[in-house]
C-alpha cells in the first residue's frame, strides 16, 4: 500500500544478511517486528544485537532505595523476555547477541574515553552471563570493537539502527557509535533508522508517519499483514516488565500498527 511521501521498503533478497541494532531490549520489537518476521519467512539470515539490557527502568520510584543487585536481576529478567519475544518473530537464541553495556550510559561513553560506571548497577563492566563478552569494561573503544567484531563475522548487507534524532540519548548515541564502526572499517552499508522517542510521535491513529519536523523523501514504509501485526503485539506483551508503567505500555502498544517506517540515512563523514 502506498503512503503519502513514503517510499516502499526495498525488497529483501534471500542473499541479504540483516543486522538489527537495539539500544535496549524491546526496541527491536516495537520498531521492526514486522520486517523481522518477513526476513525470517524468506529464510534470510538476521541477528539482533542488544547494546544494553535496559537495566535502569524509568519507573523505579526512588532508585536509591534499590540495591545495585536489583538492577542486575532486572537486566537478567529483560534478557529472558527478549528471548521469549524473539520466538514470536521467528528468531531463536542463535539470532540474538547481548552486549550488556549500561542503560542510560551510551552518550557518556561516546563522549568520553574513560571507563563508565552505571548509576543503577554501580558497575563499570558487563555483569551478565550469556553475553558477547562477559566482564567487558564500559568504554567507548570496547563497544566499537565489539560491534566491529560482530560485523566482521556476520558480514551484513543491510543495517537497521536507532535514529540519530531520537529523543532518547541511548538511541542517538548508538547511531553515532555505528557510524564510527562504518568509518573505521571503511564500510558503506545500506542503513535504515527507526524512531521511537520523539515529540508528537507516533501519530495518534492510522498508519505511522514520520513527525513533520523529520519528514523528507528518505523515509520508507513497510506494511504488516494482520498475522504479522498480531505476532508483533504478542512480542510486545512478552516484554512484560515494560508494561508495568502506563506511559511505557502506551508507547509500546502505540507502535503496533499496520506499518513500520524507516529513514534511509547515508554514511555520515
Amino acid at each position: 500500500m502506498k503512503h503519502s511521501g513514503l517510499k516502499e521498503f526495498p525488497e529483501i533478497k534471500t542473499s541479504d544478511r540483516i543486522l538489527i541494532l537495539a539500544p535496549h531490549i524491546d526496541d527491536e520489537v516495537i520498531s521492526s517486528a514486522g520486517i523481522i518476521q518477513q526476513i525470517r519467512q524468506k529464510g534470510v539470515k538476521a541477528i539482533v544485537v542488544y547494546i544494553t539490557n535496559g537495566d535502569d527502568p524509568p519507573y523505579t520510584p526512588v532508585k536509591r532505595l534499590f540495591k545495585p543487585s536489583w538492577f542486575v536481576s532486572f537486566g537478567k529478567k529483560r534478557m529472558a523476555e527478549a528471548k521469549k519475544a524473539a520466538l514470536f518473530l521467528g528468531l531463536n537464541n542463535d539470532n540474538l547477541i547481548f552486549l550488556g553495556y549500561p542503560d542510560k550510559g551510551l552518550k557518556a561513553m561516546f563522549d568520553d574515553q574513560a571507563v563508565f560506571t552505571s548509576k543503577s548497577t554501580r558497575l563499570n563492566y558487563n555483569p551478565y552471563s550469556d553475553t558477547y563478552r562477559q566482564k567487558q569494561l564500559y568504554t567507548r573503544e570496547n563497544l566499537i570493537n565489539d560491534l566491529t567484531s560482530i560485523t566482521a563475522s556476520f558480514k551484513p548487507t543491510m543495517v537497521i539502527v536507532s535514529h540519530p534524532k531520537d529523543n532518547h540519548p541511548d538511541h542517538q548515541s548508538l547511531f553515532w557509535f555505528w557510524q564510527e564502526v562504518m568509518i573505521q572499517n571503511n564500510l558503506n552499508l545500506n542503513q535504515y533508522a527507526y524512531l521511537v522517542h520523539f515529540k508528537s510521535y507516533p501519530n495518534k491513529r492510522g498508519w505511522l508517519q514520520p513527525p513533520i519536523k523529520l519528514a523528507n523523501s528518505s523515509w520508507h514504509n513497510f506494511d504488516l499483514s494482520p498475522i504479522q501485526k498480531q505476532k508483533k503485539l504478542a512480542a510486545v506483551k512478552a516484554n512484560a516488565s515494560q508494561l508495568a508503567r502506563l506511559s511505557v505500555r502506551d508507547l509500546l502498544k502505540a507502535l503496533v500498527r499496520e506499518n513500520e517506517i524507516f529513514e534511509k540515512i547515508n554514511l555520515q563523514p
